[in-house]
Protein backbone atom coordinates (compact mmCIF):
# COMPACT_ATOMS: atom_id res chain seq x y z
CA UNK A 1 0.00 0.00 0.00
CA UNK A 2 2.79 2.46 0.87
CA UNK A 3 4.49 1.88 -2.47
CA UNK A 4 1.21 2.57 -4.27
CA UNK A 5 0.67 5.76 -2.27
CA UNK A 6 4.20 6.95 -3.06
CA UNK A 7 3.70 6.20 -6.73
CA UNK A 8 0.39 8.03 -6.73
CA UNK A 9 1.84 11.13 -5.06
CA UNK A 10 4.62 11.46 -7.65
CA UNK A 11 4.20 12.17 -11.35
CA UNK A 12 3.27 8.91 -13.13
CA UNK A 13 5.97 7.57 -15.43
CA UNK A 14 5.38 5.92 -18.82
CA UNK A 15 5.01 2.39 -17.45
CA UNK A 16 2.58 3.20 -14.64
CA UNK A 17 -0.25 4.67 -16.72
CA UNK A 18 -2.49 1.64 -16.29
CA UNK A 19 -1.66 1.37 -12.58
CA UNK A 20 -2.54 5.00 -11.90
CA UNK A 21 -5.73 4.60 -13.96
CA UNK A 22 -6.77 1.58 -11.87
CA UNK A 23 -5.96 3.43 -8.64
CA UNK A 24 -8.06 6.38 -9.80
CA UNK A 25 -10.94 4.06 -10.70
CA UNK A 26 -10.79 2.38 -7.28
CA UNK A 27 -10.64 5.78 -5.58
CA UNK A 28 -13.72 6.95 -7.53
CA UNK A 29 -15.65 3.82 -6.53
CA UNK A 30 -14.60 4.36 -2.90
CA UNK A 31 -15.88 7.96 -3.01
CA UNK A 32 -19.20 6.81 -4.51
CA UNK A 33 -19.58 4.21 -1.75
CA UNK A 34 -18.87 6.86 0.90
CA UNK A 35 -21.48 9.19 -0.63
CA UNK A 36 -24.09 6.40 -0.72
CA UNK A 37 -23.30 5.54 2.91
CA UNK A 38 -23.66 9.21 3.88
CA UNK A 39 -27.02 9.53 2.07
CA UNK A 40 -28.60 6.26 3.20
CA UNK A 41 -26.73 5.80 6.46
Amino acid sequence: MEKMMGCCNQAPKGGTGKLSYLLGLVAALFVVILLLAAVFG
